[in-house]
């Protein structure tokens, strides 16, 4: 049988020869509780049996058998994405990996298993989780196909942090998630039956198993079309981890994305106000989520806006100040100079002469 997309894109669901394997092996040891978390070293020898029935034996027991997978030896020299369907039965053995991994589920169901925190995906659902975090996967169903797409960091970096480069905010929200979070440091998403992430997936998918030319730029900006799309689609109804410090807010997103919006003029009690929470509670979130009060928050992204309007230089520092939100001139250049180390002039003269 083959997974449909609108692409054509074929991809087979049918338990491929190593899959068979795997399958034979949790059969037989039910015991084992292969579907569930455990050392490699509880498995090693299921996993040095099966590796054993592959081609290249040596070089699969290595992988099977790692626990922490590095980036400079784990991926092909001339590329910066690796596309993989999770094998089914695949004993789910703890391991991290310095590189990012995207998780997408595009049938059925699996459990993914973070620093211990239990999460049920279902088709759809796709997570970004950070590097050096240690974590499993149980693909335990004939029907659940799952792809593992694994990104060099720099690539990650690139197509996904700098997709939001005009989303200040937001960009240190998710930076803040992913590197910053020692409990759960992953990004979820319920896309569902959004046929156009599916699609970029299957794209993907087909591309890495092509040889042609310019594949590694080819892969590239597929992946970056496919995160530009997952935030344009899904951005603000992303599923935050709760870190364990207090109960998630699901108006986070919301609220990080109207002081985006409005940081020119919005007061902390406009902001309050709009969402019907008291100051102090729309204080918490915000600092809890960007590790930033309300007011830095707002002249960081003042200053932001500042530096890239200065380097129009037909826009006069008045205006500039104006547009700000900044009624007192000195005030702005005050605070500039503070932030930035420098005079609005020097900023633009060093802009300039780059």
């Amino acid at each position: 049988m083959l997974l449909k997309n609108t692409l054509g894109v074929k991809i087979p669901t049918d338990l491929r020869d190593f899959e068979q394997i795997l399958k034979g092996i949790y059969e037989r040891h039910p015991e084992r509780s292969l579907d569930t978390p455990h050392q490699t070293e509880e498995s090693h020898d299921l996993l040095i049996y099966a590796a054993s029935k592959l081609e290249n034996s040596n070089e699969a027991a290595a992988r099977l058998l790692a626990s922490k997978l590095q980036e400079k030896s784990f991926f092909q020299q001339d590329l910066d994405v690796e596309v993989y369907q999770h094998f089914r039965y695949l004993p789910a053995t703890i391991h991290s990996h310095t590189f990012f991994e995207i998780i997408c589920v595009m049938q059925g169901s699996c459990t993914n298993y973070l620093n211990g925190h239990q999460l049920t995906m279902e088709t759809g659902e796709i997570c970004i989780l950070a590097p050096e975090t240690p974590h499993t996967l149980s693909v335990f169903t004939d029907d659940c196909i799952v792809f593992n797409i694994e990104i060099r960091t720099s690539t990650f970096e690139t197509a996904f942090l700098d997709t939001l480069s005009d989303n200040d905010i937001l960009a240190d929200f998710f930076t803040r998630t992913l590197y910053h979070s020692a409990s759960h440091p992953y990004l979820y998403f319920k896309t569902g039956e959004d046929q156009a992430v599916r699609n970029y997936l299957a794209y993907v998918y087909e591309e890495y198993h092509l040889k042609q030319q310019y594949k590694k730029r080819m892969m590239n900006s597929i992946i970056t079309a496919f995160f530009i799309t997952l935030l344009r689609n899904h951005g603000s109804d992303v599923i935050l981890p709760n870190d364990g410090t207090g109960p998630s807010d699901p108006n986070t997103l919301f609220v990080l994305k109207y002081i985006q919006e409005h940081f020119s003029t919005v007061t902390l009690k406009e902001l309050a106000d709009f969402f019907n929470y008291s100051e102090r509670q729309i204080q918490r979130i915000i600092k809890t989520s960007t590790g930033k009060s309300f007011s830095e928050n707002i002249q960081h992204l003042k200053m932001k806006k500042a530096a890239r309007l200065l380097e129009n230089p037909d826009l006069s520092i008045a205006s500039i100040a104006e547009e700000l939100g900044y009624s007192d001139l000195g005030n702005f250049r005050n605070i500039f100079k503070k932030y930035y180390g420098m005079t609005l002039s020097e900023y633009r003269s060093k802009t300039h002469m780059q």
